[in-house]
């Protein structure tokens, strides 16, 4: 088993085990006023307390979204490290990856000068020419705490780990997108921990959690597929 799916069941089980809990505090009704005891002492378990740890369930949601499609699409950067690869031997998507993400840079900014722009083309020129190893670097990889359903179609597409993802796409793109906000405005301060829960009812968090870790089960297995029939080659 990949390195990458291996990390991934991990996290899902951390979820898990989390859900479990605020699952239990949960049955103590919405408007509980009932205590834990804990070896200090009781501890008295209002309705903010339970959205509170709803809250962080989103938290712990995109956690998994992003650093498991960011383990999965390093796994691929890693096999073309290893197996050495030259431009000549990518595919056509991994060639304009490798163009887009890593050499377009010293092309775009507009305060570069001519003859920079032609020194860093010919030296791209001769890298592709004499046959020098791609890399490809992850920290290029388009993921930044804003990893919603269009990013990562578009990262699919980009590097062409297709396959069955699951789950419908309407009604993953609506999961994946509310995980998102939620993260963003939790992440920005637009709204108390209180209020994002709020939104919400903990039978759906609980659908969309399972819906969510089906989808990135599928998602990764498309990419261990990609990695095994090396489609990253021409």
């Amino acid at each position: 088993m990949k390195e990458f799916i291996k990390d991934f069941n991990r996290r899902v089980a951390e979820i898990q085990k989390y859900f479990e809990l605020v699952d239990k505090i949960e049955q103590l009704g919405a408007l509980s006023s009932k205590s834990i005891i804990f070896p200090s002492g009781e501890y008295i378990v209002d309705s903010e307390i339970q959205k509170i740890l709803q809250s962080h369930c989103y938290l712990l949601l995109y956690n998994l979204v992003e650093s498991s499609i960011r383990n999965g699409i390093t796994a691929i950067h890693d096999v073309i490290l290893v197996e050495q690869l030259t431009y000549k031997d990518l595919s056509p998507k991994i060639k304009r990856l490798w163009l887009l993400n890593d050499q377009s840079k010293s092309f775009r900014d507009s305060y570069i000068k001519k003859d920079n722009v032609a020194d860093n083309l010919q030296e791209l020129i001769k890298s592709v020419l004499d046959d020098e190893m791609v890399l490809l670097d992850p920290s290029n990889i388009p993921i930044s705490g804003n990893l919603d359903a269009k990013t990562i179609k578009e990262l699919i597409d980009m590097y062409g780990f297709f396959g069955n993802l699951g789950v419908a796409s309407r009604e993953i793109d609506d999961i994946l997108n509310f995980v998102v906000k939620i993260r963003c405005d939790l992440a920005h301060g637009n709204v108390s921990f209180c209020d994002a829960s709020s939104q919400i009812l903990w039978s759906k968090l609980v659908d969309d959690k399972d819906k969510l870790v089906k989808y990135i089960t599928h998602l990764l297995n498309n990419i261990d597929d990609y990695i095994e029939k090396k489609k990253y080659r021409i």
